[in-house]
């Protein structure tokens, strides 16, 4: 008994201190964006340690995934009408509700040439919360070498106009001051830009929040002669619901679908639009059906989405994997990794383990290490112990204050 007892505290006292982050994803394609996303937080596994990387992703899935990339909340706002909203966890019913309610836009920025006058449309940011307002900048911008002038019948140089899908003018405002004449023309001097901000909150002319949909907004340079326009739009609602108000929160997301999402969250939308009758390179082209065609040349084009034998399959049912490579990719694209570097000094396999660098600042820090985590060198699948002295590394902390979780490095 004594020796039973004594063999098991060895091996107790030798066990490693540490686990994958899941224990069903080494060697597939997708793992490290898997671990990637894991370390973020994006995506969760079972309470066994498992990602099911080959399960059908459902819609309620989908939508926890890309609210918690985003960063979006619904907190505070009333669910939709669902007729199955009791098919919804109570718990996920705020991430169903931004999802429902939020806005992407098609492009952050657009922008227009006239000789040598350029006009510039941004925004602030990609998505929108429920209830965020969105910035916008007008700028115009003389490239040329000469002063220019312009000629206005008043003092509203600019107006910003929303417009839904049919056409139907939303809301409009102005920009500059007061309806007064204006008997000069206006000059813009060579090397110089005019800036103008204002915000749109999701309002009718009315004050009312406008419904799910796509939306153009329009900047209109309001010159006498030739007044110029342009635009990008705006999408109430990453995902909708069904025409017979239901959510269906527990069906499968189709390839397809998966692409959309994939696109819409990017801001992207403009890109597809633009690609809306291409051919795909994929053996099923004539599968895709058109709705869908823009956003699976992107994904395709972005490598969002992994082909099954050089075909795309757009009714197949996504699985966990799939939306993972496109959660993946939509991080990289939106810029939300946020990767700490430096050089590795030293490692101390204690519980828990830590690690020690010398950051690009040249200050050496010490970093907790998760139980749970996943170490690459030089692209390989590796235990902490591995990593040397001088390797350069970067990893991903659960949060600021969180544990270290994923790390690469190289090193010869």
């Amino acid at each position: 008994m004594r020796m039973f007892v004594a063999v098991l505290l060895v091996l107790v006292l030798v066990a490693p201190a540490w686990a994958d982050i899941f224990t069903d994803i080494a060697g597939i394609p997708a793992q490290r964006a898997i671990e990637r996303l894991a370390a973020k937080g994006i995506v969760r596994g079972t309470a066994d340690g498992k990602f099911l990387p080959n399960d059908v992703v459902t819609r309620l899935e989908m939508v926890l995934f890309l609210v918690r990339l985003l960063g979006v909340s619904g907190q505070g706002i009333k669910p939709p009408a669902f007729k199955d909203l009791d098919k919804i966890p109570e718990s996920a019913r705020s991430a169903v509700t931004a999802a429902v309610s939020m806005g992407t836009v098609s492009a952050q920025s657009v922008e227009l040439k006239k000789g040598n006058i350029v006009y510039t449309l941004t925004t602030d940011k990609l998505a929108y919360g429920p209830e965020d307002e969105v910035l916008l900048t007008f700028i115009i911008s003389n490239t040329g070498k000469e002063d220019v002038t312009f000629e206005y019948s008043n003092s509203q140089f600019h107006d910003f106009i929303i417009k839904a899908a049919d056409g139907t003018e939303v809301a409009r405002w102005s920009l500059g001051r007061a309806f007064l004449p204006v008997e000069k023309p206006v000059p813009l001097v060579a090397g110089k830009s005019l800036n103008f901000n204002t915000r749109w909150r999701q309002l009718d002319q009315n004050d009312r929040p406008v419904g799910p949909g796509r939306y153009e907004i329009i900047a209109v340079h309001t010159t006498k002669a030739n007044p110029t326009a342009f635009s990008l739009f705006f999408q109430k609602g990453l995902v909708v619901g069904y025409p017979d108000n239901t959510f269906r929160p527990d069906q499968t997301v189709s390839r397809a679908e998966l692409a959309a999402l994939a696109v819409r969250a990017g801001g992207l939308d403009a890109e597809a639009f633009a690609r809306a009758k291409a051919t795909l390179p994929v053996s099923d082209n004539a599968a895709v059906l058109d709705w869908a065609r823009g956003s699976v040349a992107v994904a395709v084009e972005r490598k969002m989405i992994p082909l099954i034998d050089g075909a795309f399959k757009p009714t197949q049912g996504a699985t966990r994997a799939d939306a993972a490579v496109a959660l993946d990719v939509l991080m990289t694209l939106l810029k939300k990794y946020d990767f700490q570097k430096g050089i590795f000094r030293g490692a101390q396999e204690s519980r828990p383990p830590t690690i020690t660098i010398e950051d690009e600042k040249k200050a050496v820090r010490t970093f907790r290490v998760a139980a749970a985590h996943a170490v690459y060198r030089n692209d390989r699948f590796v235990p902490l112990s591995a990593l040397r002295p001088g390797d350069t590394i970067q990893f991903l902390k659960e949060s600021d204050v969180g544990d270290v979780v994923y790390i690469e490095a190289t090193g010869p």
